[in-house]
């Protein structure tokens, strides 16, 4: 009897023991494939091909969001967080926002939030110090992954993914400019916080000197040398993401293209996140932040004119299209007729006849239209202009409520490629 108790009690020590060995197995290679999967797809650009056929199967396959928002370190070498800013990508108006943050910047993390922080790393305190994330936590991935967590709740807004710069990277797409950031302190349940640029500052406001990041001339310059051509698109992409970390794949990345080849690098907009100076430290203003990139995110209206940093940027309105008036083209070219160019016409309402409509009304004003057809990606509310060149396509914009011109690629053929949305239904 006694030997079958122990012959039990031995299986029974077995039994757990290649339990617990299988537990363990799992989790190491759970993690294993974890690292794997995070150096190759953020790493290995190299194995991800570009020609047009392999574009649209990544296209088609890419997990993306209509409007992302993207978390921007710097780090040196010396393990510290330079700079960040939040990138936000819409889409649906292919606005492409960035947000300051300052590192120097000490941030109380909420109670409930930080003792669950404690039980991954003991080093962290309370109120951090946002540029000394990395010393925070036992590698970098936990570094930035957590960070992008308080980061979230600093801000009050959800992020998609993060991507780590080095500061020569940094020093080549980016400069630093100082500007005056203006929004109301959040003391009443009436006032508002999204932002705009604008002159004056509320009565009632707090009112900030800072430095953002802007992208530098040659960046700008490198951005337009693409020309919205796709494969130059993906191939920069592919570059860029051998001198960056992030938990973003690149072909997730490439599957944002067809917005970025419809951006106007020009209308880019930088702004600067709502908070104060305390000495040399910043502090956010937790619940300005949230209600200004709040408005920044639902924004629908696509800009339309270069941002003026020289004014207070005033987290008061939404700063897309801040009127209905039609801005003058940027790069000082004159504009030219667009009268005895070729245009094709794309209906992208999606509302039957609109197309034909429109290409009789501008036959009858002496324009060239001969061709006409559906555009077959998503539905537009407002009308774009794409143009071959700076200074085309601006005399068209009259016949159009509030159409957007962009330098871009154009159908073989043609010179303007015109898409027609549902606001020019009744026009």
């Amino acid at each position: 009897m006694k030997g079958t108790k122990n012959n039990i009690w031995k299986v029974f020590a077995i039994n757990l023991g290649k339990s617990i060995l299988g537990i363990c197995i799992l989790i190491a290679v759970g993690f294993g494939s974890y690292k794997i999967s995070y150096h190759f797809l953020s790493k290995n650009a190299t194995n991800v091909n570009t020609d047009k056929d392999s574009i649209k199967e990544i296209i088609k396959e890419a997990k993306t969001e209509d409007i992302s928002k993207n978390l921007i370190y710097v780090c040196n070498e010396k393990d510290q967080i330079t700079h960040m800013m939040v990138e936000i990508c819409n889409t649906k108006t292919n606005n492409l926002d960035y947000v300051t943050i300052p590192t120097k910047n000490d941030y109380t993390i909420p109670t409930t939030m930080y003792r669950k922080l404690c039980t991954i790393s003991e080093n962290i305190p309370q109120i951090m110090r946002i540029s000394k994330l990395k010393q925070y936590f036992a590698d970098e991935q936990q570094a930035y992954g957590y960070g992008s967590l308080i980061v979230e709740k600093m801000i009050g807004t959800s992020l998609s993914y993060y991507t780590v710069l080095d500061e020569e990277t940094y020093n080549n797409h980016y400069q630093e400019v100082k500007v005056k950031v203006s929004y109301k302190k959040t003391v009443d349940v009436e006032q508002t916080a999204s932002p705009v640029a604008s002159a004056s500052p509320e009565p009632s406001g707090a009112k900030t000197k800072m430095k953002i990041s802007c992208a530098s001339d040659a960046y700008v310059q490198q951005l337009k040398d693409l020309n919205g051509d796709e494969s130059k698109i993906a191939d920069f992409i592919k570059s860029q993401y051998d001198r960056v970390t992030s938990n973003l794949t690149v072909t997730n990345k490439i599957g944002y293209i067809q917005s970025y080849e419809q951006m106007n690098v020009d209308y880019f907009h930088y702004w600067g996140c709502p908070g104060s100076y305390d000495g040399k430290v910043f502090v956010v203003d937790t619940k300005a932040a949230k209600k200004f990139f709040k408005g920044l995110i639902n924004n629908e209206v696509p800009y339309t004119a270069a941002q003026d940093l020289t004014t207070t940027q005033k987290a008061t309105t939404s700063p897309a299209a801040s009127s209905n008036t039609t801005p003058k083209p940027k790069s000082g070219k004159k504009a030219v007729s667009s009268k005895g160019l070729k245009i094709i016409l794309l209906n992208g309402s999606k509302i039957a006849g609109l197309a034909g409509k429109t290409q009789q009304k501008l036959q009858k004003k002496g324009y060239t239209v001969p061709q006409v057809g559906d555009y077959t990606k998503e539905t537009l509310t407002q009308t774009k202009i794409i143009v071959k060149e700076d200074g085309q396509g601006e005399d068209l914009k009259k016949y159009f409520k509030n159409p957007q011109v962009t330098v871009g690629m154009v159908d073989q053929g043609y010179d303007i490629e015109i898409i027609l949305g549902t606001a020019d239904a009744n026009q």
